[in-house]
């Protein structure tokens, strides 16, 4: 969203009395619909709202006018001015709102996400329901993330702040739902903004948290891949998923599965696009990909390379990728110059 404002957008600003505005946003993104995330987005302004009404809500579905929203941040920025200005002991829930409004309006709000860390803490050393604060700034920061709010979806400081929530989860045993976080909140992130590199980072994070889903988890995030085949972002946590399953025996049983999947789609549709095929030739190099599938590898190949012109971009690509797995395919696995070139996709 546009920093700048226009002669008429100022001259509203100027004309309308900005808190009740901010009292409505503000309570909308406080009082979270039990345990639903909310489903933000911002109204242009092709689609003005009469005198008094700040924002649409249907149930966990909430709109709120972009006029709206400046009005409510320049109010929040103040309440957070005075907060630091006087550095009390405790963090209100005044406070706390004003943060949520910064947030919506600036992903990139460093100050009010670490003001939201501290309020925290605080709450933390009292001992008083450390775990339903944890859940709930964990389900706000959740939609801000899956918003269809393009700087929200791929924001470091977001995904940062969720990041260190789940370590204080973690720290304090509250019980995570890991496969829930990578479906719901890093694929529908990932949906939302093309090749989200930091939203699948957090993915790998989670992984982290517990390998033991790697297995499980290898279909959802295959079924995202098909959905978008030219998201490589995508492709390379599946990489990654599948190079996590510690049972050798399911590793492979798993591997073979998934590839049979999609070398089934590549074909049905012709893809020819790099990220597929990187993502082909490797896991061809790679352990578990033997005899029939491999064979069938190189006939797709050629089937979808001989439908198209040698002048053809995509079949020097399709011919880089054979080659390529030719000749890192050894023993069955990557080694260390293999995993370079895994590294530069142009390879």
């Amino acid at each position: 969203m546009s920093r700048s404002l226009d002669k008429e957008t100022a001259a509203q600003l100027k004309a309308q009395d900005p808190k009740p505005v901010y009292h409505d946003i503000s309570s909308v993104l406080s009082n979270l619909p039990g345990s639903q995330l909310l489903e933000i987005e911002l109204l242009g302004k092709s689609l003005p709202l009469e005198p008094g009404v700040n924002f649409l809500q249907d149930g966990a579905a909430v709109a709120i006018p972009k006029l709206r929203l400046v009005q409510a941040f320049l109010v929040a920025r103040r309440i957070l001015q005075k907060h630091l200005e006087s550095s009390p002991k405790s963090i209100s829930s005044d406070v706390l709102a004003a943060t949520a409004v910064l947030l919506l309006m600036d992903p990139e709000h460093l100050t009010a996400a670490n003001v939201r860390k501290r309020a925290v803490i605080m709450i933390m050393e009292d001992g008083d329901q450390v775990e339903l604060v944890l859940k709930k700034d964990k389900q706000f920061v959740d939609s801000l993330l899956t918003a269809r709010l393009h700087r929200h979806t791929k924001s470091p400081n977001l995904w940062s702040h969720r990041r260190w929530l789940l370590n204080i989860c973690k720290a304090h045993g509250v019980v995570l739902d890991v496969r829930h976080d990578i479906t719901q909140v890093v694929m529908v992130a990932g949906d939302r903004h093309p090749r989200n590199y930091v939203a699948w980072n957090h993915a790998r994070f989670l992984l982290d948290m517990d390998s033991r889903l790697a297995a499980s988890i290898a279909a959802d995030i295959k079924e995202f891949c098909l959905r978008h085949h030219t998201d490589t972002s995508g492709w390379n946590f599946l990489l990654c998923a599948i190079g996590r399953i510690d049972d050798e025996h399911t590793r492979l049983r798993t591997c073979s599965t998934l590839v049979a999947d999609i070398l089934e789609v590549v074909e049905s549709f012709r893809w020819a696009n790099e990220s597929v095929w990187v993502f082909l030739r490797t896991i061809m190099a790679a352990e578990g990909v033997r005899g029939q599938q491999f064979e069938s590898f190189i006939a797709i190949n050629h089937k979808i390379s001989s439908l198209m012109s040698e002048d053809n971009p995509h079949q020097r690509l399709l011919g880089r990728a054979q080659r390529w797995c030719d000749k890192y395919r050894v023993a069955g696995c990557l080694g260390p110059e293999g995993q370079r070139q895994l590294e530069s996709p142009q390879a």
